[in-house]
């Protein structure tokens, strides 16, 4: 068993102890988790068929024909026939139905608002974080794109947590020693004590509120301007952050009315320098250094504006 695996297992079992979801009476009813959730789907849906539901809970067929005669045994659904197909029959909650769920919604929203009470604001902006973190990492979607949010405005904390990732990210990929982090901390103090609002910008993209990628547009002499810190999560690649961000640094540079943009990389840096040259930028100079604990080509791109 591998150490993810049973840290998975782990929290499982915490998870279902701490919800009491593993009685056999959820929230002191005469119905278990799993027919609750059967209530539930069925009142998300309005109308629903008997397929749909085993669908969507992955469950036995025969296991729930049983429940849902119980269901009609006490007033909680009711069939309808289709529409559509006059063999197949819809299913809907009663009045008696939608009433029991709602009076379990009360209670398990009660529960749970026990259960964080002693949480701070920030706590629970953790807690709900991380749950829509692991149900994306678990759904055939994963990340979606459309939970990435994008700002250029800098706030305090932001330039400290992206020299962190730089060194993270680095480290782990390229593994540059520490005085690459040292390299880095010195770029932005050189920015931010010529920062200008009017001529320099910033982007990050954020997952949760927090940085996941960024990319900088630097004002330079005689038009110029300098691409920096185009960084991009590991985990978050792949969903064209790194293409948004590279666009609208581009996009900046041809408002402010820049000649040319530059930047300077590493030749280990294959991914990035596919998505500048994709984006038009060219090699204009290689030089091989030893430096950060590596031995590699520093390179120059140029893209004309």
């Amino acid at each position: 068993m591998t150490t993810t695996t049973s840290k998975i297992r782990s929290f499982n079992r915490f998870y279902t102890a701490h919800l009491d979801i593993l009685s056999q009476h959820y929230l002191d009813s005469d119905y278990s988790l799993t027919e609750i959730r059967i209530l539930y789907e069925i009142s998300e849906s309005k109308i629903i068929t008997a397929q749909k539901i085993t669908e969507i809970l992955n469950l036995d067929k025969g296991y729930l024909s049983r429940i849902l005669k119980r269901f009609l045994k006490e007033n909680l659904i009711v069939k309808v026939a289709s529409s559509e197909d006059k063999r197949a029959f819809n299913i809907k909650l009663t009045d008696i139905g939608t009433e029991l769920l709602a009076v379990l919604n009360t209670k398990s929203e009660n529960k749970i608002e026990g259960k964080i009470e002693k949480l701070n604001p920030s706590e629970k902006e953790i807690l709900v974080n991380s749950m829509h973190t692991v149900k994306n990492l678990l759904t055939e979607n994963r990340i979606a794109k459309e939970d990435i949010t994008y700002r250029h405005e800098i706030t305090p904390g932001d330039i400290g947590y992206i020299i962190h990732l730089h060194g993270a990210i680095y480290g782990k990929e390229y593994h540059f020693s520490s005085d690459f982090e040292k390299y880095v901390i010195k770029t932005f103090y050189d920015f931010l004590e010529k920062y200008s609002p009017e001529n320099d910008r910033i982007w990050m993209a954020e997952y949760n509120n927090k940085i996941v990628g960024c990319v900088a547009i630097i004002h330079q002499p005689n038009e110029e301007a300098q691409l920096r810190w185009f960084l991009l999560d590991p985990a978050f690649r792949g969903l064209g952050i790194g293409k948004r961000l590279l666009t609208d640094a581009v996009d900046f540079c041809k408002e402010k009315k820049f000649k040319n943009v530059f930047l300077l990389t590493t030749s280990l840096q294959n991914k990035a320098l596919q998505m500048y040259k994709m984006a038009g930028f060219e090699l204009t100079m290689s030089e091989e250094v030893q430096e950060w604990g590596k031995t590699f080509y520093e390179e120059r791109y140029d893209l004309k504006l």
